[in-house]
């Protein structure tokens, strides 16, 4: 079985992102004004001086002090404004590098983002930790490939059957480059673009978006990954096809040479960023339903916007113009964490099961049986984790016409990548929570034989389409000598009630419900689904009854 596995790189970041409310400060505490001071930041500054000083120069990703918002949640006045500031914000910022006496190496800036990408000394990194327009500052990391008969199990020859094949759509693929003169893939391929700060673009250049930029990256032992990924999200032929079979594609190379193994390939943070906003500035110019990112590093038990605001703020980007970015959970076999960037809470991250019983299963010297709908033996897992599809002995294309069967979570993802097109061609207007929550209740459930209480979807491509979610009642009543009312969020059938009443949700639904004394009267607690004295928030799997207690103060 092929698998590479992920290269665990620690991730330094100076700053903790506030939610974004309109525009804020990404990255500052409660929109404050300085660098995280924390000792476990001040020692990461310090790490990062060290490796400067020893390698002459370190990688980072520079955080704006600009207001930021995703772009498609402001006017198009204020996304014209909010751009001038992120241009500005880094001129000026490299412009005071310069004038230190030394210019900044391998910088790359983004239009629709307030970070910079550069390699610094000891030196530069000081006067970036001092300088009032530095908001955060990360460690631009390495990120490897997740590589370790589907479509049947995931059901999409029959949403094929009903009419939906992703006509329309259009997939973007962040990897090593695609073959698009593939027969799987001819015809496919309506924009390209390569970013590697190693120099693998077309004419030895680290970024080109020129015809053939998309094409597999020249590391025979790593660059057919792209074509693979590709086949399964969108490929099409006689005998078998790919998820969304008639979505176009949109091919960015983001590969550069591995210097630690010849012959391999490697991609970094701020490649992936550079590709990501490529793809929200193609926006206008294609239907673009996702994008689909099969590599990761590190590992993160719980969401990791904190660390990586950069990488945060692409994805929301994204996001807010109804792009998903779906993400390989990675191939360590650990049952309680993701790799970066499956941990960013934006994405969609996706597990791997099997498709059928096709051998043992070997990782970390433990063998385990295969079955179809068993999480592969190799599949990263996590309470937070979206959802699962096939990812072992998946068969699809490779670079020269010929086709391999791989293993890997990066095999996963582009399942999920193309039916995200074969639904948008269906619901063009859902948004990637509107969508993600129908994979998530169509699916089928899988609970993973490591860690059983992990459960999570594997997706069911024709069920989605024509899925119905059931309806659940959620009644209210008041109890007590006093008065006041209850306001439900979001709303049944009315907002508020001041006596009894029932209201009707979605499976899967989460309702708060607020209780507000009348006067002379004080609330005194939740019964029933709730027990607390503060708002009640319920998830509405089944029939579910409330009530609020009020008693008389007078």
């Amino acid at each position: 079985m092929r698998q590479f596995l992920a290269l665990l790189l620690a991730a330094l970041v100076f700053t903790v992102p506030a939610a974004a409310a309109g525009r804020v400060l990404l990255g500052a505490p409660g929109g404050g004004s300085t660098l995280d001071a924390t000792p476990a930041a001040v020692a990461a500054l310090q790490r990062l001086r060290q490796v400067a000083s020893s390698r002459a120069s370190v990688p980072v990703i520079v955080g704006l002090r600009v207001p930021f918002a995703a772009e498609s949640d402001l006017q198009a006045s204020a996304r014209t404004a909010q751009r001038g500031e992120i241009t500005s914000a880094a001129r000026v910022l490299l412009g005071r590098l310069a004038a230190g006496g030394n210019r900044a190496k391998r910088v790359q800036t983004y239009s629709a983002l307030p970070f910079v990408a550069l390699d610094v000394t000891a030196a530069e990194l000081g006067r970036l930790a001092a300088d009032p327009l530095v908001l955060s500052i990360s460690e631009n990391i390495k990120l490897r490939a997740n590589l370790a008969q589907s479509t049947a199990l995931v059901h999409a020859p029959q949403a094929w059957a009903a009419g939906f094949t992703g006509t329309g759509q259009t997939i973007a693929i962040v990897d090593t480059g695609v073959d698009k003169d593939h027969p799987f893939l001819a015809g496919k391929v309506v924009s390209e673009a390569c970013y590697s700060l190693g120099g693998s673009c077309p004419g030895g250049s680290s970024s080109s978006t020129a015809v053939g930029s998309g094409v597999p990256c020249p590391y025979p032992k790593s660059c057919a990954h792209g074509t693979h990924v590709a086949g399964i999200a969108a490929g099409r032929g006689e005998a078998a096809s790919g998820i969304a079979k008639d979505a176009n594609l949109i091919a960015i190379q983001v590969f550069s040479p591995d210097p630690d193994y010849p012959g391999y390939a490697l991609t970094w943070y701020s490649d992936v960023l550079a590709a990501l906003n490529r793809v929200y500035e193609l926006r206008d110019s294609f239907d673009i339903s996702s994008v689909n990112l099969s590599l990761g590093s590190g590992r993160f038990r719980t969401a990791c916007d904190n660390e990586y605001p950069a990488m945060t703020a692409a994805i929301a980007n994204l996001r807010s113009a109804g792009i998903a970015t779906v993400v390989s959970s990675g191939n360590d076999g650990y049952t309680n964490d993701t790799e970066f960037p499956a941990c960013i809470s934006g994405a969609v991250s996706v597990g791997a099961v099997s498709d059928e019983n096709w051998g043992p299963c070997v990782m970390k010297r433990r063998t385990t049986t295969t079955a179809a709908d068993k999480i592969a033996c190799y599949s990263n897992n996590a309470a937070f984790m979206s959802l699962l599809a096939p990812g072992s002995a998946i068969n699809s294309s490779v670079p020269g016409g010929g086709y391999e069967t791989w293993h890997g979570t990066s095999m996963a993802a582009p399942h999920v990548t193309g039916a995200w097109a074969v639904l948008k061609q269906k619901f063009p207007d859902a948004s990637v929570s509107d969508l993600l929550r129908l994979l998530q209740q169509s699916g089928t459930m899988v609970s993973d034989y490591r860690s059983p209480r992990l459960v999570h979807a594997r997706i069911d491509v024709a069920n989605a389409l024509d899925y119905h979610p059931p309806v659940y009642a959620l009644t209210y009543s008041a109890a007590g000598k006093g008065t006041g009312t209850v306001t439900f969020s979001p709303s049944g059938g009315a907002a508020t009630c001041s006596g009894s009443c029932t209201q009707s949700y979605e499976g899967g639904s989460v309702v708060t419900l607020t209780a507000t004394a009348a006067t002379g009267s004080r609330f005194t607690g939740w019964s029933g689904a709730c027990r607390k004295k503060t708002a009640c928030v319920i998830t509405m799997s089944q029939a579910q009854s409330v009530t609020a207690a009020f008693s008389s103060s007078r």
